[in-house]
């Protein structure tokens, strides 16, 4: 088993200094054109990346501030992550404004 180790190497030496004195492809070049690039092509696709409408933010931050100005749950809580400056009043453990769109609906 040694033998064939100690054989493979001297032949990837002996391929090697061939290429870079005599103007061959080196084995690592080879492998990178023989295996390396076939594989990368076949698995790496450039994909046209696109938003659709439904992964477009519903909402933006526009100035509103108070659970008053806020159409929905889901708004308070896109404008209290996303938005600077708010003043939604939330309880540790609730939603902001929670209590207004329950006692709305």
């Amino acid at each position: 088993m040694r033998k064939f180790f100690l054989i493979i190497i001297i032949g990837y030496f002996a391929w090697d200094h061939y290429a870079v004195n005599y103007g061959g492809i080196s084995p690592k070049e080879a492998i990178k054109i023989k295996i390396i690039d076939p594989v990368k092509s076949k698995y790496s696709h450039n994909r046209d990346i696109t938003i659709s409408d439904y992964e477009k933010a519903k909402y933006e931050c526009d100035g509103r501030q108070y659970c008053s100005q806020m159409n929905s749950l889901e708004e308070a809580l896109f404008f209290t992550k996303n938005c600077p400056n708010t003043n939604l009043d939330q309880s540790s453990g609730e939603a902001p404004c929670q209590s207004d769109f329950i006692l709305r609906d």
